[in-house]
């Protein structure tokens, strides 16, 4: 249908033409100019970003993981680098130990899902000769306690403390299966992850909402609080230099200084040692500085020294987060499977039966119990020297 001429020419003279074409016009005008834009900017990002130069590095402890497993490192490497003074960030360094460097097949395997589990993290195997010479570096006024202990179990027992108070991160024994990443774990705990050489890099920034507050961390075993092994030193983990650690060493040498008695590994140096002193931690010492004042004098500061006023915590963690598997009473329902001593051993039914993924456990113990007074216990060997691969 054609229009009348004198109606076109209404439309074109129109006031409301003329504000159509000058809408249209200011459009046109916004696209060339965002056109312009873009244009420099690219120009622009060429030019800061070719290939006579590169684009900033990320900040420490940020860049996204480009290995598959967590990096290998000796003793020695560990023992060469210098100590933290960034106390409320958890280093990226797992700690295992073993009387030498050659693992039987299961701790082999359980050792490397650490390792993949966390590829931007470090790791160290601790032999019993390297636990000496950590002792000798950091710690020579206990080398005499050290060397009284009657059996190697009380010394690996009680040099996890040291790992935890001079370099921080994670400890877990070789029977621990890493189910997901660790630093998920302590994110939900408001801990910053970093690199171990940002712990003492002074010109890198705490991100950590905490500050310097130093943490440390337990994992509860089972949901009888008053059970005497409820808090396994199997697993612990902290931020470096946290005072917690020189309870134990304290203790020791106090006992074997002042000849009292004990009655095995585990009550001087183990879980139970362990449970004790969290408790005397949370009763005297928790959200105060009179651990500080009380060790001030002590040689037992003598790796970084008196410490004031920096805020400190212990953190025991549920059940379900580091021992989903219980060797004691609520686990007998599982044991027959989850026990590595158990004929019927299979690591994967038994994070089946007992939900690992459910509850969305990190960790997971098979309690090989390896360890007898005199040394490793043979039989319960040669049930880790096989593989667990069906």
């Amino acid at each position: 249908m054609r229009i009348p001429r004198q109606f076109s020419q209404q439309m074109i003279l129109s006031p409301k033409s003329h504000g159509v074409r000058r809408f249209l016009g200011l459009i046109a005008v916004l696209v060339f100019a965002g056109v312009a834009v873009l244009t420099s900017r690219e120009i622009l990002l060429r030019t800061e970003f070719s290939s006579d130069s590169q684009p900033p590095p990320p900040l420490p402890g940020f860049d996204r993981p480009s290995r598959t497993e967590a990096k290998v490192l000796s003793a020695k490497d560990v023992l060469s680098r210098p100590l933290a003074t960034n106390f409320g960030v958890m280093p990226k360094l797992i700690h295992q130990s073993w009387s030498d460097q050659n693992l039987p097949a299961k701790f082999d395997a359980w050792s490397r899902s650490c390792r993949e589990q966390n590829p931007d993290w470090e790791w160290v195997l601790w032999t019993d000769q390297d636990n000496l010479d950590l002792v000798k570096k950091h710690f020579p006024w206990f080398l005499e306690y050290y060397e009284k202990m009657p059996g190697e179990i009380f010394r690996v027992d009680l040099v996890r403390n040291m790992y935890m108070y001079v370099y921080g991160g994670i400890y877990a024994d070789l029977d621990v299966e890493c189910l997901r990443p660790a630093d998920e774990l302590f994110e939900s705990y408001n801990v910053t992850t970093v690199p171990y050489a940002t712990s003492y890099d002074e010109t890198y920034p705490s991100i950590s909402n905490t500050h310097q507050q130093k943490r440390a961390f337990f994992g509860r075993m089972g949901t009888e609080d008053d059970f005497e092994h409820s808090i396994p030193n199997a697993w612990m983990a902290s931020t470096p230099g946290h005072p917690f650690f020189l309870l134990t060493l304290e203790s020791v040498a106090e006992t074997l200084k002042g000849g009292s008695s004990y009655s095995s590994a585990e009550d001087l140096t183990g879980p139970l040692a362990l449970k004790s002193n969290i408790e005397l931690y949370n009763t005297k010492y928790a959200d105060s500085d009179a651990l500080d004042q009380r060790l001030y004098k002590s040689p037992v500061v003598h790796v970084f020294g008196p410490q004031y006023k920096q805020q400190h915590a212990v953190t025991v963690l549920p059940f379900w987060a580091v021992f989903p598997y219980s060797w004691a009473r609520d686990g007998i329902p599982f044991r027959g499977v989850c026990s590595v001593n158990s004929n019927e051993h299979d690591s994967e039914r038994c994070k089946l039966l007992i939900a690992a993924d459910h509850w969305g456990s990190y960790f997971i113990t098979y309690w090989s119990h390896s360890w007898s007074p005199n040394g490793h216990d043979e039989g319960n060997l040669k049930n880790i020297e096989e593989s667990d691969e069906k």
